[in-house]
């Protein structure tokens, strides 16, 4: 039997080694101008429709909208008015992704990104990803090239941070004027 290793072997990629540097991530069709949006699939808790509460919609750039999801209150912000871009016309019916919140030490268990479209799951290697340098946006922790687009990775604990800082002012805001 010989020792040196066969040519068939070594020809053949390893399906293991080739997707140990993948990344099962989903990328969110919003509105931002000249971005995508990806990110991990295990953020994703549901991607889904729902109904923005009678009245003022809000989603401005520090203010976000509470909606029913699977009997909870759950924050739905827009990301292009929180970078300072023209809010989406919206219905009372929207496509939104809940996220799993990450940060333990925080009350917000999930949160909603308002979508404008259908998002797609992929797998991606960081081989395929060309670093463009830092934006200025706390908002992203990357902006990359991914497959010839201009591809944002946010900082989700900046976005949760920011959330949490709307959803709480808003709590206070009712609260403060009654105390005049």
């Amino acid at each position: 039997m010989s020792t040196e290793p066969s040519n068939a072997t070594m020809d053949q990629p390893n399906e293991t080694q080739e997707h140990a540097g993948a990344i099962r991530a989903v990328r969110l069709p919003t509105q931002l101008t000249e971005l995508e949006l990806l990110v991990p699939y295990a953020l994703i808790a549901e991607i889904t429709d729902v109904s923005l509460p009678e009245g003022s919609i809000r989603l401005g750039r520090n203010e976000a909208t509470i909606v029913n999801w699977r009997g909870q209150r759950v924050p739905l912000v827009s990301l292009e008015a929180m970078n300072g871009e023209s809010v989406p016309t919206i219905g009372r019916r929207v496509r939104c992704a809940v996220l799993y919140g990450t940060n333990p030490e925080r009350a917000l268990p999930y949160f909603a990104l308002l979508l404008s479209g259908v998002p797609r799951s992929e797998q991606v290697l960081r081989g395929q990803m060309e670093d463009v340098g830092a934006r200025d946006n706390p908002l992203w922790r990357a902006v990359v090239r991914l497959g010839g687009r201009l591809t944002a990775i946010p900082d989700v604990r900046e976005l949760e941070e920011r959330i949490d800082q709307m959803r709480l002012g808003e709590e206070e805001g009712p609260q403060a004027a009654t105390d005049d």
